[in-house]
């Protein structure tokens, strides 16, 4: 395999040449995996949760409203993981050119 920019056989996968830099190497910031996302699906759960309890209390339209907006915050977080998934198979996929530090 050659690099596309330089045409240099001096390519690494991204993956093994971050783990091989030293701790205190500003590349480790540079080349780092992409942050890990928290997904708290238990906050939407107890939200629709809670709007399911208020609807049966009486308080249709807070109830309603409560639960949808648990579904919705439900659909953000499942959206941020599923684009963290994305972007590490790409980062753990990308090679380097040790050459022209081009990235491929």
């Amino acid at each position: 395999m050659q690099c596309k920019t330089c045409s240099s056989t001096n390519i690494e996968k991204l993956a093994h040449y971050w783990q091989a830099l030293p701790a205190e190497s500003p590349l480790r910031v540079k080349y780092a995996p992409p942050s890990k996302v928290e997904a708290r699906y238990w906050v939407a759960l107890l939200a629709v949760a809670a709007g399911i309890a208020f609807a049966v209390s009486g308080e249709v339209l807070l109830g309603l409203l409560v639960a949808v907006g648990g579904l919705v915050w439900g659909a953000v977080m499942h959206a941020g993981v599923e684009a963290y998934q994305r972007s590490f198979a790409e980062w753990s996929t990308a090679r380097i050119c040790l050459a022209c530090t081009g990235r491929f």
